[in-house]
């Protein structure tokens, strides 16, 4: 989850990250990769090479869509984590590690690299930034915190009150989300949240709320980390990918470990839309393997096997969090990635 300015060059102390836009209906998904692969596309020892997160999300995708699919049809897929620490590669390696043919990204990162050309179009006009993704999943950004330190539900004024609940919060290192927090923790109602954030003052105002904060930060770049530090008691409230968060908690039950009581706090919370993006350029084989990988995922079982697996929404449906903002963060996400790293550079 690191983000990095994608129109320019990256800077050294600060990368942003991938996840998805926002999803593309499951009509136009089945529709943009037309009918399944031809079977003699199928033949025993080919690999898809797909990069996707580590965590809990990752072993996830393994269990209820990569090993089954590898069994069904022998095609293997070998996944590598990527935490989105560089922009969609716009010239594809023909070999290696990094000559993926899908990758998981966050929405406003799928849109760009569309724009950008470093993404397969898969319908839609050429000036489309939305024709590039398909759906994955959606994670919460919640606030998680200690439940044997704080007892009743902190909201994201309370995560910047270190006079009431001394100790170390954790955020992402990335603008997407942390901005979005800081203006609620300011007061900003969510439904004005990229309203604010839209003008100078609010993205002044965002960063100050942030320096208020600063000496108690420790940042996160992975789901997987914002779990790790709340659940090693690094931080007393952090923000976090709940998905992440539930399934180290459920994973810690199961083998008996005593664990930390961890609360997620859905109130105020965001919805982070992930996709798939497809690599430009495969030959006509590989494009096939992928396309059989999507339709696969795309089943009922499927889908409700990785939930199962990944809970990464609120089990009181009635808490809906805030969509992020995909268009939002492609028009503005180079000029805030920017002004992020220098605050991060500056001194505190």
């Amino acid at each position: 989850m690191k983000v990095i300015p994608l129109s320019a060059p990256p800077r050294p102390s600060f990368s942003p990250f991938f996840r998805l836009s926002r999803p593309l209906s499951g009509a136009f998904l089945l529709l943009a990769l037309s009918a399944p692969a031809r079977a003699d596309a199928r033949g025993g020892g080919h690999t898809l090479v797909v990069a996707s997160w580590g965590g809990a999300l990752g072993k996830a995708q393994d269990q209820a869509f990569f090993q089954p699919f590898a069994r069904a049809t022998g095609v293997g897929v070998r996944r590598f984590a990527w935490d989105g620490d560089a922009p969609v590669p716009a010239n594809r390696p023909a070999r290696g590690r990094h000559a993926w043919a899908m990758a998981l990204m966050e929405d406003s990162t799928a849109r760009i690299a569309c724009m950008q050309g470093s993404l397969q179009r898969l319908g839609g006009s050429a000036g489309s930034a939305e024709a590039c993704s398909v759906p994955a999943l959606h994670d919460g950004v919640v606030l998680a915190w200690d439940r044997g330190r704080i007892p009743s539900a902190p909201r994201w004024s309370d995560f910047w009150d270190v006079v009431r609940y001394p100790g170390k919060r954790g955020l992402r290192k990335d603008p997407r989300s942390t901005l979005e927090i800081a203006l609620m923790a300011d007061g900003v109602a969510p439904a004005d949240v990229y309203t604010v954030l839209a003008t100078p003052e609010g993205v002044a105002r965002a960063f100050h709320k942030l320096s208020q904060l600063r000496p108690y930060i420790v940042w996160w770049t992975t789901g997987a980390d914002s779990a790790r530090i709340i659940g090693n008691g690094s931080v007393l409230m952090t923000s976090a990918a709940a998905g992440e968060v539930a399934a180290q908690d459920a994973a810690s039950s199961a083998a008996g470990r005593g664990r930390r009581d961890v609360g997620l706090q859905w109130a105020q919370g965001l919805d982070d839309g992930l996709c798939w993006g497809i690599a430009p350029g495969l030959d006509a084989a590989e494009r096939d393997r992928a396309r059989d990988l999507l339709h696969y995922m795309a089943g009922t079982e499927r889908v409700a096997r990785f939930a199962a697996l990944y809970r990464a929404r609120p089990d009181d449906q009635a808490m809906q969090p805030l969509p992020m903002d995909a268009a939002f963060w492609q028009d503005h996400l180079p000029d805030l990635a920017r002004k992020f790293a220098d605050w991060l550079a500056a001194p505190a």
